[in-house]
């Protein structure tokens, strides 16, 4: 299964429901697998090291930065210049490195999937549910300013919840693993934090 933060269509505001500490981690004991983190494109060193350290924070994971490479012109849509998360996603898994758990790819470029009719419905971010791949993306999240690697922070925690085993969340509000719904709005709310039951879920054998 494949799950995905959608293009923002309409930015309801709300305000925030207070949870646990931000710097709460979700695990209780450190996870010993490893992340690979794969720039791609013109993305910042300084987002990936800011990635690289939000993740090992908050999972206790270990990290693994690879050379940056370039987006694929296999995954790219005929006649523009956006690509295909499905498509990236399987790309990536065949650029895992040995040792590693799983391998997330970091974009400033458009992503796409398919989301009901729309075929091609622009995204932050896709990951297997479980599984080893996911793509986040900045592309879509610097119309909000100052809050672009702040959001890019909670795409790519979720997105690598996903491939964690993580559902999406109906238990609280402010969970990292609320379903965006096709908007932007959940990133408003959300903070950096798992529910009860997500943390429950992750810590399962």
């Amino acid at each position: 299964m494949k799950c995905a933060y959608g293009l923002p269509v309409i930015l309801l505001l709300h305000s925030c429901v207070s949870g646990p500490s931000n710097s709460e981690s979700p695990r209780e004991k450190k996870d010993s697998t490893v992340t690979a983190i794969l720039p791609l494109g013109s993305i910042e060193s300084g987002q990936i090291r800011l990635l690289s350290a939000e993740l090992s924070a908050f999972y206790g994971m270990k990290i693994r930065i690879l050379p940056p490479s370039k987006m694929p012109e296999s995954c790219r849509l005929k006649n523009t210049q956006r690509f295909s998360a499905p498509l990236m996603l399987k790309w990536l898994i065949d650029r895992k490195p040995a040792g590693c758990n799983r391998i997330l790819g970091v974009s400033t470029r458009d992503i796409f999937t398919q989301k009901g009719p729309h075929p091609h419905w622009g995204i932050f971010g896709l990951g297997y549910k479980p599984g080893e791949a996911c793509i986040v993306s900045d592309h879509r999240l610097k119309q909000f300013g100052n809050k672009r690697d702040t959001f890019l922070t909670l795409v790519t925690l979720h997105e690598v919840g996903h491939n964690l085993g993580l559902p999406h969340c109906k238990k609280h509000p402010s969970c990292l693993m609320n379903d965006a719904k096709g908007t932007a709005r959940t990133l408003f709310s959300e903070k950096k934090w798992l529910c009860s039951n997500c943390r429950l879920l992750l810590t399962k054998p």
